[in-house]
């Protein structure tokens, strides 16, 4: 079961926003900061918006870890009739992920969910865990 830690990755002081979940997420799963994600992120032409295409954000996500060194393999959880959703609580323990939640991208290390406010019951669509630096 997830324990919650309330975080902020190593802020930068040229960024004016540090609020944006996915790149926080990436930041505290990889140990990078916030700047350095922000603009491998924008590189791969992530603006920080609510219509972001779903495959244009995954691609952009995906290439940002693979740019910092991180071998990833990614885990789909779609819904089936008469199940609970997955959610941070129900995670495996003991790898880091970076997590696709309604509305929300965080970050959950070891059975931590690394994150500014408590997302432990939002639904998880998909996960990336991280396999080796």
């Amino acid at each position: 079961m997830a324990t919650l830690q309330i975080t902020q990755p190593k802020e930068s002081t040229d960024i004016k926003s540090n609020r944006d979940c996915m790149i926080r997420a990436i930041a505290l799963a990889t140990g990078n900061p916030y700047n350095k994600v922000h603009q491998l992120l924008y590189a791969h032409g992530w603006r920080a918006t609510r219509g972001r295409d779903k495959t244009q954000w995954q691609y952009q996500l995906e290439q940002t870890l693979t740019d910092l060194g991180f071998i990833f393999k990614r885990h789909y959880y779609p819904a089936v009739q008469g199940e609970k959703r997955m959610t941070a609580h129900t995670m495996p323990e003991g790898s880091t992920y970076i997590l696709r939640m309604a509305k929300h991208v965080a970050c959950l290390h070891n059975g931590t969910l690394m994150d500014t406010w408590d997302s432990r019951n939002k639904c998880v669509y998909m996960a990336w865990e991280l396999l080796k630096v």
